[in-house]
C-alpha cells in the first residue's frame, strides 16, 4: 500500500553506475538436447559500432508490482554503411560471494540467480537443458534465437544508419517479493544481420538508491 501511494505521488529516479565484468564461456543444449555451439559469454566488442552512452533509471512500477529498470543505449555507427542489428538486454539479480577468499563457502549454483528479466521478454529463448539433470533447465543470458531481438516499433531488426546514432530503450520489472532486492547485473548482447554475435558485455550495477 505504501509503495502504491508513493507511485501515485512521485516518480523515483536514481543514478546507476555500471562496471564491466569478465565472464567465462559456457556450452548449452537446445530443447531437443542437441549440443549448441559454445556460448560466447566472454565480453566482445565490434569495430563496426560502439555504445557511446548508457542511461539507467529506476522507478516504481505504475501498477505497484515492483521497481522498473529503464535502460537507454546510444549506439554509434563507425562504418560508411547501414547495419541491421538484433539487440537484447538481460537484467538479473544474482547472489555473489562477499570476498574472493577460498575459505568462504561458495554459493550453490541453484541459489545464485534470484531474478532474470530479458528484453524482449521471452524467457524460453534463454532456457537451456541441464545435461546432468534430465528435464531441468537453466537460464543463460544468451538467446537461442538471435532474430527475436527486433525493434518493437517496426517488427524488424534495429537499423543503424550511416553517420548516425541509434537509441535503444529496454525495460525490466523487478517484482516485489519477500527479501526484495533490485537488479545488480545487466548484460547487453548484439547480433549482426546474419545472426552472429558481435557485441557482448556484462555490467555490474552499482550506486543504486531508493
Amino acid at each position: 500500500m505504501v509503495r502504491q501511494l508513493c507511485a501515485a505521488i512521485i516518480t523515483l529516479v536514481t543514478v546507476i553506475t555500471l562496471t564491466p565484468l569478465r565472464a567465462q564461456d559456457a556450452v548449452g543444449k537446445d530443447d531437443k538436447g542437441k549440443s549448441e555451439s559454445r556460448i560466447p559469454i566472454q565480453s566482445r566488442f565490434s569495430s563496426d559500432f560502439k555504445i557511446t552512452e548508457n542511461y539507467f533509471n529506476r522507478r516504481i512500477d505504475s501498477g505497484g508490482a515492483g521497481d522498473v529498470l529503464e535502460v537507454e543505449l546510444i549506439i554509434q555507427n563507425l562504418t560508411d554503411k547501414p547495419q541491421d542489428l538484433y539487440i537484447f538486454a538481460v537484467a538479473t539479480t544474482e547472489k555473489v560471494e562477499k570476498t574472493k577468499s577460498s575459505f568462504e563457502r561458495p554459493i550453490p549454483e541453484k541459489e545464485k540467480m534470484r531474478s532474470f528479466v530479458p528484453y524482449p521478454e521471452n524467457m524460453a529463448n534463454f532456457e537451456y537443458d541441464v545435461p546432468e539433470k534430465s528435464g531441468s533447465k537453466s537460464l543463460i543470458a544468451y538467446p537461442k534465437n538471435p532474430r527475436e531481438g527486433i525493434d518493437p516499433s517496426t517488427g524488424k531488426p534495429y537499423t543503424l544508419k550511416v553517420n548516425d546514432k541509434l537509441v535503444v530503450r529496454t525495460y525490466h520489472l523487478s517484482r516485489y517479493r519477500k527479501d526484495f532486492k533490485f537488479f545488480n547485473f545487466l548484460t547487453v548482447i548484439i547480433f549482426n544481420s546474419e545472426g552472429n554475435p558481435v557485441f557482448k558485455q556484462k555490467y555490474e550495477i552499482e550506486g543504486v538508491r531508493r
